[in-house]
């Protein structure tokens, strides 16, 4: 009797055990390769409610990966471009279990997505990945609109009048899920020329705590060819490029021009002005992302060491969420997992140090770390109780 009471309260240990350790694999997956998750689908046949279900699978993870202001503002690039080629993501599934009602089955399916394919056509149209650490863009483009001169904000007079191209061109930018830098106020002129070189484009990124400068002009003014009447044709052309302002290395160019039909000159050439922005700003974002995307490639890989593991694997599944929202972390995989130790490869553009400096800033509740031991590639962490 003794023996089969222990047997039980063993069995329900390890029962609890293989969940906590199932949890954290869960959560520790979340930056691989698959993605799988479960979801619901429903429709008036099976089939149909299967595709429901992968549809709902792969939007729910295109949503997990994007920011929800980026989902919003560009869906229909993410539909065109994504949802729309939905079989491309999905690996495998596979229906759990079923209930048919009067008109309509209902599944649970398991589905799993091809999470790192997916990301890599996300940012492939100039989305910014959420969680992933991206430059902050300022913008240096002078603007002239039919017969008047150029306007740019880093000349010698104080411009009250802003341009129309720029803002349009962060507009997609930010949308994609860039940060932008805001562009200072007109009240201090710096009194540079409308053509800077190179070296005052670095000096002024660096002043705005830019990553990436993008600069270049946009010019607008009658089209060539006229409509008959009171309608007139005006065509702008905004031409950009893109520079990282710690090194100098060319980020992106984009050469855009448009055509607006309006009665009047102003709101012709703003239009048309506005239409050109948004065209380079998508060339841009594309661009941007991919030569970012490149250069992040380098960084380098940690293994993050965890001991006394064994009991306290609620506190490690905190200590990893907190490894992954340091800035500088790009992914994390789980590498080994063993009785009373784990290791978790980082993707971290950082020294191990840089890491391990930022991991002691953190506060844990019901446990601590004692980062015992660090080398150039490794970071040794023990878990000890408060």
């Amino acid at each position: 009797m003794f023996g089969q009471c222990n047997l039980k309260l063993w069995n329900s240990a390890f029962v609890i055990v293989l969940f906590l350790v199932l949890a954290a694999g869960s959560a520790l997956g979340a930056n691989t390769a698959v993605k799988q998750l479960t979801v619901l689908g429903t429709s008036g046949t099976r089939q149909s409610a299967v595709d429901d279900a992968l549809t709902v699978a792969l939007g729910q993870v295109v949503v997990d990966m994007l920011t929800e202001e980026t989902v919003v503002r560009r869906f229909q690039l993410i539909n065109d471009t994504v949802l729309s080629r939905r079989d491309t993501y999905i690996r495998n599934y596979q229906v759990l279990t079923e209930s048919t009602g009067h008109n309509s089955v209902t599944l649970l399916v398991r589905v799993d997505i091809a999470r790192e394919r997916l990301g890599k056509d996300l940012a492939g149209v100039g989305l910014a990945i959420a969680g992933s650490t991206y430059p902050r863009i300022a913008f240096l483009i002078a603007e002239k609109n039919g017969d008047e001169g150029f306007v740019f904000w880093w000349g010698s007079r104080n411009q009250h009048h802003r341009t129309i191209s720029e803002p349009a061109m962060s507009a997609v930018l930010k949308d994609a899920g860039f940060e932008i830098v805001p562009t200072p106020s007109p009240s201090d002129p710096l009194n540079l020329s409308r053509d800077l070189s190179q070296a005052e484009i670095v000096a002024l990124g660096k002043r705005l705590n830019a990553d990436i400068v993008v600069v270049g002009s946009s010019v607008a003014g009658p089209a060539a060819n006229t409509m008959s009447g009171t309608i007139k044709a005006f065509q702008a052309e905004v031409t950009a490029r893109a520079y990282a302002v710690k090194t100098g290395k060319p980020m992106g160019k984009a050469n855009e021009r448009t055509v607006a039909s309006e009665q009047q000159p102003s709101t012709g050439g703003h239009n048309a002005l506005a239409k050109a922005g948004e065209s380079a700003g998508e060339t841009l974002a594309r661009q941007i992302m991919a030569s970012w995307r490149q250069d992040q490639e380098g960084r380098s890989v940690i293994d993050v060491m965890v001991e006394g593991t064994s009991g306290r694997i609620a506190s490690f599944v905190k200590l990893r969420t907190a490894i992954s929202s340091l800035s500088g972390v790009k992914e994390l995989q789980m590498k080994e997992m063993s009785t009373d130790q784990a290791t978790i490869a980082v993707n971290y553009q950082g020294t191990t140090r840089s890491m391990a400096d930022a991991l002691l800033l953190k506060t844990f509740s019901g446990f601590g770390i004692d980062i015992y031991e660090i080398t150039p590639q490794v970071i040794r962490i023990r878990l000890i109780d408060n």
